[in-house]
């Protein structure tokens, strides 16, 4: 009878995993706030878009807004053919067309490489996994994933004060935030956290770029 149950509880636990990793990118998506862009913010987004994932060899993903005055942006995701890119109307409104161009390329490359996926993944299941799911979860982050998309978005765009604009633009904004879980702390991309939510700074990040 006691394996009976085990048995039971185990199988619950994976369908309920499995669950989860299915609808990672709706949770993701859900806690950011994101809706589906108007016309004028789904063009301004396009243009960019759909040259870059030209250049880089991706389908393009779903454009998605979020409504919050600071300027933000992340990618989520099950893979490149699932994936959405989302941006604040703060950064929408705030950003020179280069900074909006390094956003999308750096979301971009996120995608390609696969951080977008594992880390909305990572997001499901710290919420499935309550405490311990959030305890576990930071363990699987790379910060240098982050730091290595920020250089392929300079290289996509073959110009990194673009993205540099940007990251120094969200880190200023990054406090008024309003979507600011700590399920989805790591999508952001003026985030860059390692093991332990330890952070690469944006400081150390722009040196990075200045030196391509």
């Amino acid at each position: 009878m006691v394996l009976i149950i085990v048995v039971a509880a185990v199988g619950a636990l994976a369908v309920a995993i499995a669950a989860a990793l299915l609808s990672a990118g709706r949770i993701a998506g859900r806690l950011a706030g994101a809706r589906a862009p108007l016309a004028a913010e789904a063009e301004r987004m396009e243009v960019y878009v759909e040259a870059l994932c030209l250049g880089a060899g991706l389908p393009v993903p779903r454009l998605a807004v979020i409504d919050d005055e600071a300027c933000g942006a992340l990618a989520y995701g099950r893979g490149p053919r699932t994936a959405t890119v989302a941006v604040t109307t703060g950064l929408l409104g705030a950003l020179a067309p280069v900074e909006l161009e390094g956003t999308l390329a750096h979301l971009l490359a996120r995608i390609a490489d696969g951080t977008a996926r594992r880390d909305t993944r990572l997001c499901a299941l710290a919420l499935l996994g309550g405490p311990l799911g959030a305890a576990w979860a930071p363990r699987r982050l790379d910060a240098a994933q982050i730091v290595a998309a920020d250089i392929s978005a300079a290289q996509l765009t073959r110009f990194p004060p673009g993205v540099v604009g940007a990251l120094a633009r969200m880190e200023e904004s990054a406090p008024r935030l309003r979507r600011r879980s700590p399920a989805i702390r790591h999508l952001w991309m003026h985030e860059a956290l390692g093991p332990g939510r330890q952070r690469v700074h944006v400081a150390d990040r722009i040196t990075v770029l200045g030196d391509l």
